[in-house]
């Protein structure tokens, strides 16, 4: 199936657990990181990234774009979601070890930080995971569909 930014918009404006954010001149919704907004005056749709830029919004690439077209809003979100999880993931893994390497003596406060984020980063993966699942199970009408996605 082929969706189009109007569509997407659409399917984002439905989804009863995205945050409205409108704004002066713009309507937005925001869920897992993912911000899809609207000019009010042109229409022009835009998807974009919260996570990956800090405090700034990154539009999303051509890849990202394309998995939202092919499968439209939630299936693009889990997806796009998972993949900057496991960018978070691979940051923390990297502190761990440079924290380790530099300071083999007991475990700091610093340490148990890091243990702490890596394990809620990796039960919010596993979630998503499973409403991926989920959600490609319904869509091939194996199961019916609950709210709960």
């Amino acid at each position: 199936m082929c969706y189009s930014l109007e569509d997407i918009w659409k399917q984002a404006e439905q989804d009863l657990s995205a945050s409205t954010l409108n704004g002066k001149g713009y309507e937005a919704y925001l869920l897992y990181g993912i911000k899809i907004s609207r000019d009010i005056r042109t229409g022009q749709v835009q998807l974009l990234d919260t996570s990956k830029a800090g405090s700034f919004y990154k539009p999303i690439s051509g890849e990202d774009m394309k998995v939202f077209e092919e499968q439209g809003w939630r299936y693009g979100l889990y997806v796009l979601s998972l993949s900057n999880y496991r960018l978070k993931l691979d940051k923390v893994e990297q502190q761990i070890k440079k924290y380790v390497n530099s300071k083999p003596s007991r475990p700091s406060k610093l340490l148990n930080n890091y243990h702490t984020s890596r394990t809620n980063i990796m039960k919010r993966y596993s979630e998503i995971t499973n409403k991926l699942n989920q959600l490609k199970l319904n869509q091939h009408g194996k199961i019916e569909k609950t709210n709960d996605i």
